[in-house]
């Protein structure tokens, strides 16, 4: 399922031009560029998508009539506006296109591409979260007034939310890219085992890469993410902790923090302490199954993509409007460009550079997903051992019961037993006593030749 967009675009439609370094791996950035063509095409507006590399979102993109383009000098039409998500693509755009208003967005605190596009072309830059505002003041030099923050949104109609969690957690799951099989995952694996919770991993770099993550979150009832895959988890109802293995970890995302948090879109800024199996432990302590309903309820009321993308439409039309065209004379143009090669040159070429990452990410796909293979071949083989220990434990604890009870049962009959034989021994000595106190008797004297007399007649008969 889709999202569907509120109503036709206001005024007439704009043709867009959204360019981004490359849609290969469905990153966070990657999917947001994805989410807001889809949308704004749903809107009734032109939409062009400009990237230096496409993967398999290029074949859904154009069955949704939109165009993707590794060179904007294949454009005909002139774009009304250029939204910019990574630098070098943006600034590619908006030379082609020297009089269109541009907007930029920061989708990164510390990544290159994260850089803006210093042209005074650009009328608007957009932060996806404060950490990302802070960069664009404090290492950029644009005024917090220049600066809005439309922050990442959940397609609400793809991510349903799941039934209530339970009171007690079952279930855990690491949903990110970067997670891999390394020391800081099997922290969180330690974690989890100690408290009875089974975890999996979803992401593309543990190997088990997930085109439509959405019909999976319901099946977990913690989840440890970051960014977007945060909020998807968030308003799908998980129990959300923030925390990713590039980065570290914050702390479980209450009712009370929620709205702290997704400001700062669940994000490294948040992520302040190291991943062991202790503090993982202590925000699984935290785990409330009625807080993280109220959670989830805010963020779906907050955090829908119709909000996001609703706002960037907003922006983008406000400047084709106020903004026909913006003209820069050519000395500034002619500085800005200088300015943006010295720096080009000083960090050489991200866009090779780029292209290179997308192919190594690829590979590293391919043999995470071997590792990831081979490692569940191990669990299922080690699953597999545990239940026959486990069975041969169960059995060794039945004959042990059972032992125990005829145990029991012997120590009982054989109690039993000695009682018997002491009220008989008991009786036989009464008995004793009487003979003697007979044998004693004078009446048993007296009587003693009648007794032989009678005894020998007896035998006599017995012989005849």
């Amino acid at each position: 399922m889709r999202t569907t967009a509120p109503g036709p675009a206001a005024g007439r439609p704009l043709n867009i031009l959204l360019a981004m370094c490359y849609l290969v791996h469905r990153t966070g950035a990657e999917m947001f560029t994805r989410d807001l063509a889809l949308w704004l095409r749903r809107r009734g507006h032109a939409v062009t998508v400009f990237a230096t590399a496409f993967g398999d979102m290029a074949d859904e993109l154009r069955y949704a009539s939109i165009a993707c383009v590794t060179d904007v000098a294949d454009m005909a039409a002139r774009p009304d506006v250029i939204i910019g998500n990574t630098l070098h693509e943006t600034v590619r755009a908006l030379l082609h296109f020297h009089d269109v208003p541009t907007l930029t967005i920061c989708h990164d605190r510390s990544a290159d591409h994260g850089r803006p596009a210093r042209f005074a072309q650009v009328l608007c830059h957009v932060a996806v979260d404060e950490n990302c505002a802070e960069r664009l003041v404090h290492e950029f030099g644009i005024t917090r007034e220049r600066i809005e923050l439309i922050q990442n949104g959940v397609d609400l109609s793809r991510f349903l939310p799941r039934p209530a969690l339970p009171v007690r957690p079952r279930s855990a799951l690491v949903f990110s890219n970067y997670a891999s099989h390394d020391a800081q995952l099997e922290e969180v694996r330690a974690a989890c085992a100690q408290r009875g919770l089974t975890l999996d991993v979803i992401g593309s770099g543990s190997g088990n890469h997930m085109p439509d993550p959405a019909a999976a979150l319901g099946r977990y009832d913690v989840v440890f993410a970051k960014g977007r895959c945060a909020t998807e988890a968030l308003v799908t109802g998980n129990a959300v902790v923030v925390l990713d293995p590039s980065a570290g970890m914050g702390e479980m995302v209450t009712a009370g923090k929620v709205a702290h948090a997704r400001r700062w879109n669940f994000g490294r800024g948040l992520m302040v302490r190291p991943i062991t199996r202790d503090n993982v432990g202590a925000e699984l302590d935290r785990y409330d199954a009625q807080d993280a309903g109220a959670a989830a309820a805010w963020g779906r009321a907050k955090g829908g993509l119709d909000v996001t993308l609703g706002a960037l439409e907003a922006c983008a039309l406000r400047l084709s409007q106020q903004y026909p065209t913006v003209k820069v004379p050519s000395d500034q143009r002619a500085r800005e460009m200088a300015h943006y090669m010295d720096d080009w040159i000083r960090r050489g070429s991200p866009t090779a550079a780029h292209l290179a990452m997308a192919s190594l990410q690829q590979q590293l796909a391919v043999l995470h997903q071997a590792l990831n293979d081979r490692q569940r071949v191990h669990q299922v083989e080690l699953d597999a051992r545990q239940a026959q220990v486990q069975g041969h434990a169960d059995r060794a604890t039945s004959q042990a019961e059972q032992l125990r009870a005829t145990e029991a049962a012997c120590s009982a009959r054989l109690a039993d037993a000695e009682q018997q034989t002491r009220q008989a021994r008991a009786e036989l000595a009464g008995l004793q006593a009487q003979l003697r106190e007979v044998h004693a008797s004078r009446s048993w004297r007296v009587t003693a030749p009648m007794r032989r007399i009678s005894t020998f007649l007896l035998s006599r008969s017995q012989r005849a």
